[in-house]
């Protein structure tokens, strides 16, 4: 299977935008890979930009996992893990379905969120 391009991540936080990217995610939560990840326990919006996809899914997620300080490696990542809120079952499922396009045995770095 081929590398698809990651999710381009917008979050939200107060008056404040951030860029980030993710290849890890599903229906319950993303591991979001960013350079000033936000704190424990944070909620925040979310924008995500799939390839191939015309628009982009606005959600919304509690931070449940963060490492301002990883290496950027695929083991100790800098950035952050987030628990969706209230998503709607129709996003849910499409994430759901777009994950096995990244990880067809599943999400490798689930427990980041869940």
């Amino acid at each position: 299977m081929a590398q698809k391009k990651p999710c381009q991540v917008l979050v939200y936080k107060e008056d404040e935008v951030y860029v980030g990217t993710s290849s890890n995610f599903n229906g319950e939560g993303m591991l979001i890979l960013m350079s000033e990840p936000p704190m424990l326990g944070e909620k925040i919006k979310l924008k995500l930009q799939f390839p191939d996809m015309p628009n982009p899914m606005e959600v919304v997620g509690e931070v449940v996992w963060t490492n301002p300080f990883g290496t950027g490696d695929a083991h100790v990542p800098k950035g952050c893990g987030v628990k969706f809120v209230n998503l709607e079952p129709d996003a849910r499922t499409a994430l759901d379905n777009l994950s096995y396009q990244y990880h067809s045995s599943g999400d490798p770095l689930r427990f980041f969120y869940s």
